[in-house]
């Protein structure tokens, strides 16, 4: 505790320096420290980040027993928040768009085969569309959001690798 104060210290003077905030987690096997400072532009930010004085803080930080030490920028703490890919509402969108086309064509097809031309087309247009919402949103929705999931998770691993 006392180097990460020694570093909020350190922080605190560079130019820019908006503030800083803590969040320290325990459980039975383990305490997480997560630490963000603030800085006004990207510029000090990433002045701050290649400063001698925060290298050396950083460097007696991790001389302290620990599994992995996270260095990252504000816009990539989702990894932090949570393990898991977000997907975008625009992503969401398109999957929705899709679906509908695609299941409204099947839905389309199917019921020109099995249902009887003498259902009025308002009844057969709200029995395709309540079908359609029924298996998007309790079947396919939900599969493609995982499997884009998954997607974007191992894209981002593959990333970081190289």
């Amino acid at each position: 505790m006392q180097s990460l104060r020694e570093l909020q210290k350190t922080a605190a003077n560079q130019p820019g320096y908006l503030g800083d905030q803590n969040s320290l987690s325990h459980d039975d096997e383990c305490c997480e420290l997560v630490n963000v400072f603030a800085f006004d532009s990207r510029k000090n930010l990433k002045k701050w980040e290649s400063s001698d004085a925060r290298k050396r803080h950083l460097a007696e930080l991790d001389a302290h027993p620990q599994e992995t030490a996270n260095n990252i920028q504000f816009d990539e703490l989702a990894p932090l928040l949570n393990p898991k890919v977000h997907i975008s509402k625009v992503e969401i969108v398109l999957i929705l768009i899709f679906w509908i086309v695609a299941i409204g064509a099947i839905l389309g097809y199917v019921a020109d085969l099995l249902l009887p031309a003498t259902i009025p087309d308002l009844a057969r247009t709200v029995l395709l569309v309540s079908v359609n919402v029924v298996l998007i949103s309790y079947i396919f929705l939900p599969w493609s959001t995982k499997l884009l999931t998954r997607v974007k998770a191992r894209a981002t691993k593959m990333a970081r690798k190289t």
